[in-house]
């Protein structure tokens, strides 16, 4: 067995088939996408930053919404453009996230921070506020607790190892951090049938 342990990458390279497989079919999240899209007057452009195999960019885009999906990995973006061919996604950090890709009415970043950090939060959050509209909406989702999990980060795919870096978030400290970015508390949503301890909260530029 290799001692090399890979990153969130490699982690999502290997693994894109089985989310596309997954969550193409699972709706759980189609309630509160349909309520964020009914909160623009008129057809909105909306970022899926960390967008994965593109499973709700597909359901933003048949809500109505222009999508551009964002993601790490690049076998979860082939699989976005082969089955989303109306949508239009790149490989993009949103550490590193700018204008080239245009500005946008709102994003959707579900279960994007559950992988970042204190301080990679706040980039993130100040680069989600530079390509908003002004008004613009943030809708996020992660899970609610305090720091790196290692249950959750690390796993063995075919004899190799993999660290997913799996971070807890307070929702207390993530309504800080945004507002420290310039995007402040809009709204808590909750599901009907709640997933665990997974928190839903929108801010606006």
């Amino acid at each position: 067995m290799s001692e090399n342990i890979k990153g969130v990458k490699d982690f999502y390279n290997k693994t894109a088939s089985e989310w596309a497989d997954k969550w193409y079919q699972d709706e759980t999240m189609l309630p509160l996408l349909k309520k964020f899209v009914e909160l623009f007057e008129i057809k909105p452009r909306i970022l899926d930053a960390g967008c994965g195999t593109g499973y709700e960019s597909m359901r933003l885009a048949n809500l109505g919404a222009e999508v551009v999906g964002i993601d790490i990995s690049e076998e979860s973006i082939n699989i976005s453009r082969m089955k989303n061919p109306n949508c239009h996604f790149e490989v993009v950090d949103c550490k590193c996230l700018d204008t080239r890709l245009g500005v946008f009415d709102g994003i959707v970043a579900l279960a994007l921070i559950v992988h970042l950090e204190d301080c990679d939060i706040k980039t993130v959050f100040e680069n989600f506020k530079n390509v908003l509209k002004p008004q613009g909406l943030v809708f996020i989702a992660f899970v609610e607790g305090d720091g790196y999990n290692e249950k959750r980060s690390l796993v063995e795919i075919d004899g190799e190892k993999y660290n997913r870096a799996f971070y807890l978030h307070k929702p207390d400290r993530i309504i800080e951090l945004a507002q420290e970015s310039g995007l402040k508390y809009y709204d808590e949503w909750f599901l009907d049938e709640p997933m665990g301890q997974w928190k839903y909260l929108v801010f606006q530029a």
